[in-house]
């Protein structure tokens, strides 16, 4: 007696082998996406561990990012007194005073000119919240980062470094929707992640280094996670966290960077990289500026002709080597009254020397 296998009908034996088969595909993807997430697990720790050796961000600059964040998310033009006088008094160090000065000289020189003799109260004010947490995490992270780099390799993080800066800085002084210390956050850290890279392995960041110089790239994520297992947007964004700044801007930093449609950009801070980042790279890749923002910025923002011209115009002259500022190399022992003028405005040369007495040229950072 013959035992036949009982068969499905044909139409019942075809929707059994579709479910199956959508059950697998599933679970590939199930298995695509844990492989995925585990891959941007692994990537974040080697970012973190990159940044190890470069020690804890001192505490009064995180604690100061932390209170200007505060305000500027409370919508406080005018700092509340507490607020000002922690930023102050690190303003009155010669190192961060000296930075102020530089960078106002080469972005804002309306600002010294007004004032005489100028304080560091007239630079405390001439800037908002968030463009002090821009200039004071910069200060730092220059300081901190390039102590632990070789001075002949760290070129190679300043130049860009210093480009990108200056791009930034005028885009957001000429585009309010973008603002002064959006476009000083914006693509700038991604080159301070730069020191993080070649501190682990200078022999393969030469070789990064030549690589985007002869494909002419700015970065190539692809090439950084295949040698340091993470990118220089990983890194900024852990920068970022440290230094003050809190989960949502190193979200929202971050979704710009990458231009992710997922998430969704916030007015306070989603936007403004956004738009900081469209402009930059549309100058620093094409030489131009954007007529409109482009669609994943997710707002629709116009710059006019005369906005465009206003701002390639400033785009030439502090990207001109002849008038370009090193404002973060700039130290104690750079303010004086030849250097620093304004400082000194009418005083006296028993109060100049007073003053220069009672003030230690290069004492560093406060920490």
């Amino acid at each position: 007696m013959s035992h036949r296998v009982p068969t499905l009908p044909i139409g019942e034996a075809g929707a059994a082998g579709a479910a199956q088969q959508r059950r697998e595909a599933m679970s590939q993807k199930d298995d695509l996406i844990a492989s995925l997430e585990e891959q941007a697990k692994l990537g974040w720790r080697a970012a973190s561990e990159l940044l190890h050796p470069f020690g804890p961000v001192a505490a009064n600059f995180s604690e100061a990012i932390r209170l200007l964040i505060y305000h500027y998310e409370k919508g406080l033009e005018i700092i509340p007194p507490p607020g000002q006088n922690h930023v102050i008094r690190l303003m009155r160090n010669n190192t961060v005073k000296a930075t102020y000065y530089f960078m106002t000289k080469q972005y804002r020189p309306d600002v010294l000119a007004a004032q005489s003799p100028l304080t560091v109260e007239h630079l405390f004010a001439a800037y908002s919240a968030i463009d002090h947490a821009a200039i004071i995490a910069y200060c730092y992270l220059f300081r901190n980062l390039s102590k632990k780099i070789e001075k002949d390799e760290w070129d190679y993080v300043q130049t860009p470094l210093y480009e990108a800066l200056a791009v930034g800085a005028c885009a957001g002084i000429n585009v309010p929707e973008i603002g002064f210390g959006f476009g000083l956050l914006g693509r700038g850290l991604r080159y301070l992640a730069f020191a993080a890279f070649l501190r682990e392995n200078r022999r393969a960041f030469k070789e990064y280094r030549q690589h985007l110089k002869a494909k002419d790239l700015p970065f190539d994520i692809e090439f950084e996670e295949r040698v340091w297992q993470c990118n220089n947007v990983q890194v900024s964004a852990i920068i970022l966290e440290r230094m003050g700044f809190n989960r949502s801007i190193a979200e929202q930093y971050l979704a710009a960077a990458e231009r992710h449609g997922h998430t969704q950009p916030d007015k306070l801070y989603g936007v403004r990289f956004r738009l900081a980042e469209a402009v930059i790279d549309s100058y620093m890749e094409k030489g131009e500026v954007p007529q409109a923002a482009p669609g994943w910025v997710g707002a629709e923002v116009s710059l006019s002709t005369e906005l465009r011209a206003k701002l390639m115009a400033d785009l030439r002259a502090v990207m001109s080597e002849k008038q370009r500022i090193e404002w973060l190399n700039k130290g104690g022992s750079s303010i004086s009254p030849e250097t620093t003028p304004e400082f000194f405005a009418g005083m006296s040369e028993e109060e100049i020397a007073s003053t220069q007495a009672s003030s230690p040229a290069d004492s560093g950072l406060p920490v």
